[in-house]
């Protein structure tokens, strides 16, 4: 429960509402909690688990990007992602509205140097017609996966990422998809759920499938086929390789702990 003041001013004859937030002695005007959206405004916005830098950083939040406030911490915010992911944001990354964001485009394609801006990294979403991008209300669909996730060919892996910033790999996953037309979760593990009753064999699988890894049951790693046993993940960085071991690009240690395989198609084309 949060506490409430409620202090009536005297010379102005207005009577002001003041929350106290949970672990914290700080009094917030309660017109901060009115302004319930934090537009991101930098490339990408790292949300960590706790409401401090030394935290551990779940996911990230993109350029554009509304998320609903849910708490406030002093400098920093309780948030809820556009993918539904909640955590903790600080106030450098964004400002607060009481509006969502409305962009109108949003950055696919790197620049003809093959960069993309830092400011506007793959995925951010922006309100102009900036080279690289498409309308927010295109999707490019099913057969573009593969050729949208080489544009982040070399990018490299970070822990939480999902722009070309750094990317981890079920970031990758998600933020292609999404690209494409087709809104997946965050966590490779939640993936692995939401493709349940698409299981096939790994040699079945097309270019955008998803292979799967882990020990035990447990996911810790997924990446997209490109056809059969060949896969573009982001392991160290987003490269192309094969789950082969005839094959020259092999990778071993990812046959050694390889689970399932699933397509995406029938999400596509139900």
């Amino acid at each position: 429960m949060r506490r409430i003041l409620e202090i009536f001013s005297i010379e102005s004859n207005i009577k002001l509402v003041y929350l106290l937030p949970r672990e914290s002695n700080k009094f917030l005007p309660m017109s901060h909690y009115e302004k319930k959206w934090l537009i991101i405004t930098s490339g990408a916005a790292p949300v960590y688990q706790e409401s401090n830098f030394n935290s551990p950083c779940l996911t990230e939040a993109v350029f554009g990007e509304s998320c609903q406030i849910l708490d406030q911490d002093e400098n920093w915010f309780r948030i809820k992602c556009e993918d539904e992911y909640e955590g903790w944001v600080n106030a450098f990354y964004g400002h607060m509205s009481p509006e969502k964001n409305t962009p109108t485009h949003v950055i696919v394609f790197p620049n003809e140097n093959r960069h993309y801006d830092p400011k506007f990294p793959f995925g951010a979403k922006v309100t102009e017609n900036l080279p690289g991008t498409i309308q927010i209300t295109d999707t490019l669909g099913l057969d573009q996966v593969i050729p949208v996730a080489k544009n982040l060919l070399g990018i490299p892996y970070k822990w939480g990422g999902k722009t070309s910033l750094g990317i981890d790999c079920s970031g990758l996953v998600q933020s292609v998809l999404k690209i494409c037309g087709l809104e997946i979760p965050r966590d490779s593990t939640q993936q692995r759920d939401f493709f349940a009753n698409d299981k096939i064999q790994m040699d079945a699988a097309e270019p955008g499938d998803l292979h799967f890894f882990g020990k035990d049951g447990s996911v810790t790693h997924v990446g997209f086929s490109t056809g059969g046993k060949g896969i573009l993940h982001s392991q160290g960085f987003v490269k192309e390789e094969s789950l082969d071991s005839g094959h020259k690009s092999v990778n071993e240690k990812l046959i050694d702990i390889y689970l399932s395989t699933y397509t995406i198609q029938r999400k596509f084309r139900p």
